[in-house]
């Protein structure tokens, strides 16, 4: 069950990575550390569950857009 107080741990296999820059606005970057303080997260894990929260939605989406269109056939 679902528990609020409870922890969560990403268990995250390691990859080769890249090193990536990006420009955020000031009160975006300010938003994103307040959020990451409050869930007791880095700011580096936080973007990155952000990342892959929104790409697995993505890609998830890309998929059942993919099986629909191989029905058209």
């Amino acid at each position: 069950m679902n528990n609020p107080n409870e922890k969560i741990i990403l268990n995250i296999k390691p990859r080769p990575s890249e090193t990536l820059s990006i420009v955020i606005p000031k009160d975006t970057l300010e938003s994103l550390k307040e959020i990451a303080n409050n869930q007791d997260m880095s700011l580096e894990a936080l973007l990155k569950f952000y990342i892959g929260k929104g790409l697995r939605q993505d890609l998830a989406k890309l998929a059942s857009d993919s099986e629909i269109v191989t029905y058209h056939h």
